[in-house]
This record gives C-alpha cells, sequence and structure tokens, in this order.
C-alpha cells in the first residue's frame, strides 16, 4: 500500500503512482489482566507521519514514529529510496534512525532495510524484505518472503512467511496471511492472521479503508497474546488489543 513503503518494503514504491501525507495513531489495551499485574502499568500508545513522494524516477519516503509503552520509549525517523530493476521489479534501500528507552537497550542506532518487489504478471506479486541486514541490533533483525494474489480485482490474498535466525529458521519462525475485500468501489475490508515466534505473538486483526479521490480513512484491530510467559509485561493468560485509526492525504 502507498503509506507502507517507507515503513515495510521500499522497493513498493516504484509501482505506485501517488504521493501522499499519512498520520496514524495507535493504543493498546489489556483485557483480562493478570492479578500479578501492577497498578502503575499503562497502555501503549504510538503515532506516526509519513510523506511518500512518487513524481520523480527515484521515489522516496520519509517517516517520523514515536512509541510510549511500559517496557519503555523509542522515536525513530525512516527514508527510503527505490528505483526500477527492469519493468517488472525494482530494488529499495532504507535507513532508520532509533533513539530507544527501554527495558531491552538505552541508546542511540541505525539501521538498513533492503526491499525488492517483483510483479510476476497481473495480479501477482512478489516481495523481499531484510530489517537490519548487517544485525547491528540482533534482536530486530528479520528477513521476509511475501506474495500477493488478486482475484477479479476485487479480492487480494497475501501471504507473508519469514524468520530472525538464519542458522535455525523455525525457532523465530513466522506466519502471516490475510484477505482483503473492495466493496463498493470505494470500501475495502480486511481480516488477518499471524503467528510469530520472534515477537513471541498470536492473533488476528480486522479493518476497513474508505478510500476517496483526495483522502482516505483507514481503522484496524488487532487482538493477540504471548506464546509463553517471556516477559515481566504481558503475562500467558493475556490478550491484548491494540486500535489504529489513519487518514492518507493525497498530492
Amino acid at each position: 500500500l502507498l503509506n507502507e513503503g517507507p515503513i515495510l518494503n521500499p522497493s513498493s514504491l516504484v509501482f505506485i503512482g501517488n504521493s501522499s501525507i499519512y498520520y496514524q495513531k495507535d493504543s493498546d489495551e489489556i483485557e483480562d489482566k493478570s492479578p500479578e499485574r501492577t497498578r502503575n502499568y499503562r497502555d501503549a500508545k504510538s503515532e506516526s507521519i509519513i510523506v511518500t513522494d512518487t513524481s520523480t524516477p527515484l521515489k522516496g519516503g520519509i517517516s517520523y514514529n514515536y512509541q510510549n509503552e511500559n517496557s519503555g520509549k523509542r522515536k525513530r525517523i525512516s527514508s527510503s529510496i527505490a528505483s526500477n530493476v527492469g519493468k517488472r521489479s525494482s530494488f529499495g534501500i532504507g535507513l532508520r534512525y532509533n533513539e530507544e528507552d527501554s527495558l531491552l537497550m538505552r541508546k542511540t542506532y541505525n539501521q538498513f532495510v533492503l526491499g525488492i518487489t517483483h510483479i510476476a504478471k497481473e495480479g501477482i506479486n512478489f516481495g523481499f524484505v531484510v530489517v537490519d541486514p548487517t544485525q547491528n541490533i540482533k534482536e530486530y533483525f528479520k528477513y521476509t518472503a511475501g506474495v500477493q494474489y488478486t482475484l477479479h480485482d476485487t479480492i487480494d490474498l497475501l501471504l507473508d512467511i519469514g524468520s530472525g535466525d538464519t542458522e535455525n529458521s523455525d525457532k523465530e519462525a513466522f506466519t502471516k496471511m490475510a484477505i482483503q475485500l473492495r466493496t463498493f468501489k470505494r470500501f475495502f475490508l480486511r481480516y488477518g492472521r499471524f503467528h510469530d515466534k520472534l515477537y513471541k505473538e498470536k492473533g488476528s486483526g480486522v479493518g476497513f479503508s474508505w478510500v476517496g479521490p483526495k483522502f482516505s480513512i483507514d481503522f484496524a484491530q488487532k487482538s493477540f497474546e504471548i506464546l509463553r510467559n517471556t516477559t515481566d509485561t504481558i503475562y500467558t493468560d493475556e490478550q491484548i488489543t491494540e486500535t489504529s485509526l489513519g487518514l492518507t492525504i493525497l498530492i
């Protein structure tokens, strides 16, 4: 999607004809809180601003993201560029500047993101992304391969598989599946499921979008639980609901 390029796969911007400004606000809420949880626990909140420019042969985008959760805070500034590699393929590279103060680390660090997109034929797209290929922060390294298949211009089927471990891929493997339905011309309905050993989570998500000539509105809600009790902030019998609201303005 237009707004996902600078965040997920920078190479996908090559095949998008619009430039945009995007704002998104997320919030998390824990259901069935464990009696072991302390009273000072706070739900997570985050905000993102993404600007994309596809008006030149070298496509690009910048983004700003701020996260504030019980385990700490993180600020990220990202930039990305992409270009064609033949008529049906593209290559993109992104750079992330991060300031993190969390239970995992307290430091400032940079990461590269490498992405490839290939359109096999109309309706079938492939993508491959490597986050932090130099493993500057080993905990955040991962690689993902994905495919999107479109049926009759109204149904999109999506599948992502990947891992955060190159030696034993199953140890930190993840799988994400989704379906998107286009209804009444301007409405999109989405449903997805995921099982993620890398971040120890599994769950599902639903969402919808209204896409107009000059702007669009996106709403999504994701519910998930951890696979096992590996943290002090989330317990195995709890479920987390993440709500996201976004607004896109086309330029």
